[in-house]
């Protein structure tokens, strides 16, 4: 960069300062700049409010979302300036391409659109081209001291833009015959339905806001870009340098003759008279201060303070609270002692409730734990293998005939009803086993069947295994039979609930 070519006189400035500069730039080169903002701004409002005709809000919503791209443009015309060069619309129309393709425009329109930063890091992507990480970490270094007047850049021209739209609304009122309800009906504009010529000139007030402070946001970025620049890079001193290289370059040999003779001129004048030396007297003697030698501890802390690297310059910002003439009354005011009791109320609460909670949800883990410790065993252990013989009973597959309740009809007529019994308990033993995946003990007794089958199929099924396995044992143990009504009620019944029994067989 050919900085000494720069139409703005380098020095060091505070962020204040640069923000300062950012307006007297603006003034400088406000010809060229809204030449060209207003052809580009004005050009596209027109055709927005044109298609959106309607819907005034619609356009203006665009119009404010399009501003990174107009920032571009200006920042162009910014740029070119710098160097003295003025900006036509043929120069614009030339870098065009390159500015939408090249200046990260879809960036700025996405991620980086609500960025309180975005006219001062705009030249790092548009006038630097760096990108990814590279401009991740030039933002992070040129933000790190100057970041927070950039924000208050942007908070500033935001207001200035509304401060300015309603002192244009005010001005509009004034010259309007209607009177103060047609000033009210502009300022709030989006709240409710205006007619078109009133939405046309609210929206053309809104345009004139933002055509007018966007210059100013732009222009004051770019300042304050350039003056981090120059602190970080040492611009001003640069210049220093070459300009002092260009005045000694004509004559090098006198130049530096000449600055000796100066030198030594400058030396004797500033010389002080001479005093001859003469022997102190006495008392003289007695009450000057005797010079020891300095330590071997100070000349080691003489030696690291003259280290380059141990003797340097940090600057820090911090907050710190004004000093009073007064001092400070030691006890708070009763309003903090009320606050902090309150707090300390919430706080013992909200550790109460922390502890309840705690308690009431290992309680009810606990209690998932102990009501579903089956399950979880079940799930975590090995399946084991389905029993071929229970108290006495044969469940393999092949055991049964292919129509249980016919063959249990068959022992009924022939008077065998423990038999017929037999058949149905075990054909319905074999279903869970088979088609509910029951997992049956070789050691469980009738009890024990009784509670395995309970909740893992229907209600209806469990009830009809219930009563079948009473009837059972009532016929095989107490040699009670069952009434005939009862017998083919279980017969009647046992296909709906344990059909899928025969088909088990292999």
């Amino acid at each position: 960069m050919q900085i000494e070519h720069f139409a703005l006189r380098l020095r060091r400035r505070s962020v204040w300062e640069a923000l300062d500069l950012g307006h007297t730039l603006l003034r400088a080169w406000a010809g060229p700049a809204y030449r060209i903002w207003g052809l580009v701004y004005g050009s596209t409002a027109a055709l927005l409010l044109t298609l959106f005709w309607t819907q005034q809000a619609i356009a203006l919503a665009l119009l404010w979302w399009l501003k990174p791209a107009f920032d571009r443009v200006l920042l162009f015309s910014y740029s070119r300036s710098l160097f003295g060069q003025a900006t036509s619309w043929r120069d614009l129309r030339a870098a065009l391409p390159d500015l939408l393709r090249r200046s990260g425009l879809l960036l700025g329109l996405t991620v980086h659109r609500f960025s309180l930063l975005r006219s001062f890091v705009l030249p790092v992507r548009q006038l630097e081209g760096q990108r990814g990480r590279a401009a991740r970490e030039r933002r992070r270094v040129l933000t790190r001291k100057s970041g927070a007047a950039a924000a208050w850049l942007m908070f500033v021209c935001v207001n200035l833009e509304i401060a300015l739209y309603c002192s244009l609304v005010i001005v509009l009122g004034a010259l309007l015959p209607q009177g103060s309800d047609d000033v009210f009906s502009l300022t709030l504009w989006f709240l409710g339905d205006l007619p078109p010529e009133q939405e046309v000139v609210t929206s053309l007030v809104v345009i004139a806001a933002t055509a007018l402070v966007e210059p100013l946001y732009v222009a004051s970025g770019f300042a304050l870009y350039l003056n981090r620049r120059s602190e970080l890079e040492g611009w001003d001193i640069e210049l220093a340098f070459r300009r002092l290289a260009r005045r000694l370059a004509p004559g090098s040999a006198m130049g530096l003759l000449g600055a000796l003779l100066l030198t030594l001129a400058c030396t004797a004048a500033v010389a002080p008279a001479p005093v001859w030396a003469q022997e102190p007297s006495r008392e003289e003697a007695r009450s000057a201060p005797r010079s020891e030698p300095p330590s071997r501890a100070r000349r080691t802390i003489d030696a690291v303070l003259a280290d380059p690297e141990f003797g340097h310059r940090t600057e820090r910002t911090e907050w710190r609270a004004r000093e009073t003439s007064s001092p400070p009354d030691s006890s708070p005011p009763p309003w903090v002692d009320f606050v902090q009791r309150v707090a300390e109320f919430i706080s013992q609460v909200l550790k109460g409730l922390v502890w309840i909670a705690w308690i009431a949800g290992a309680a009810v883990l606990a209690y998932f734990l102990l009501r579903y410790r089956e399950t979880l065993r079940s799930r975590r252990a090995p399946r084991p293998e389905a029993p071929e013989f229970l108290y006495g009973l044969d469940l393999r597959p092949q055991s049964l005939p292919d129509d249980v309740p016919a063959a249990a009809r068959a022992s009924l007529a022939a008077g065998r009803v423990a038999e017929a019994l037999s058949l149905l308990y075990r054909g319905a033993l074999i279903a869970l086993i088979r088609r509910d995946g029951i997992d049956f003990r070789p050691g469980d007794t009738e009890a024990d069947c009784r509670r395995r089958v309970a909740g893992r199929v229907g209600a209806e099924a469990s009830g009809f295994f219930a009563a079948l396995l009473d009837a059972w044992q009532g016929a095989a143990y107490a040699g009670i039979s069952p009434s005939s009504a009862c017998l083919e009620e279980l017969c009647a019944s046992w296909p709906r609930y344990f059909s899928l029994a025969p088909a088990g067989k292999p």
